[in-house]
């Protein structure tokens, strides 16, 4: 017999198999929190902006409001920031190019966490279990994702 838990929140809905999805609900009840100021001193991060308005204008406003406040958090809490990916496009789609270079350079190990304002930079699909398989393949190489926008 299997047994099944559904989510449902705010940022969408998703299934969930039990045992076997177990480490993608603790990833999804992790999200609440962020590791402590030492944790993050020192360690090297990759800051993800995304937007999509097709207003060239708007997007600007919306890219340098993420880019400063993902600075600010950086410098707060100690951090290298090592790269700064732009992102012009849909979040929809979990196989878009930037996400895919993130992979490689995290295979890479070029960093230790990615920061993005809010889980819909990175995804902004209704299925959580997309964004959840997409940051525990990150965790798996050794790199997480960090959202300090929904800690505010």
């Amino acid at each position: 017999m299997k047994v099944v838990y559904y989510y449902r929140g705010r940022t969408g809905s998703a299934g969930f198999l039990l045992p076997e999805d177990m480490a993608l609900l603790k990833r999804l009840f992790a999200h609440g929190s962020l590791p402590p100021k030492a944790q993050l001193r020192g360690k090297r991060c990759w800051l993800y902006l995304r937007v999509n308005t097709n207003n060239p204008a708007a997007d600007e406003i919306g890219i340098s409001g993420q880019d400063t406040y993902l600075r600010q958090f950086a410098e707060v809490n100690s951090m290298q920031i090592v790269g700064v990916y732009k992102d012009y496009m849909c979040g929809w789609d979990l196989r878009r190019p930037s996400l895919r270079f993130l992979a490689r350079e995290a295979a890479e190990k070029k960093m230790d966490y990615i920061l993005s304002c809010k889980q819909d930079r990175i995804y902004r699909g209704h299925d959580l279990r997309g964004l959840l398989q997409y940051e525990d393949h990150m965790h798996a190489l050794g790199v997480d994702i960090l959202y300090p926008f929904e800690q505010d």
